[in-house]
């Protein structure tokens, strides 16, 4: 199981968050080190998730069936990232 990311680019580097989780996200220079965030920051998110006893956020979006139009892709999304959790 696990979450898609978005990634886009800006002018001072990479922005990237998560749909399904609201204020989870994570900015860099690099997009190596985008992945290495996205992936520490949810795994942190989940964990603390767990601990309170709340459930784990559904994953409903998925860039292959919601951006089957070019045209609809913000011109700033560099990438979508497919993060496993544990």
């Amino acid at each position: 199981m696990g979450y898609w990311a978005v990634v886009e680019k800006r002018d001072k580097g990479f922005y990237a968050r998560f749909p399904d989780i609201a204020d989870l996200e994570v900015r860099s220079k690099t997009i190596e080190e985008i992945k290495v965030l996205l992936k520490e920051s949810l795994s942190e998110y989940l964990q603390s998730l767990n601990k309170t006893d709340r459930p784990q956020p559904i994953a409903h979006f998925n860039p292959t069936v919601q951006t089957t139009n070019p045209k609809k892709i913000p011109p700033n999304v560099f990438e979508f990232l497919y993060i496993e959790t544990e």
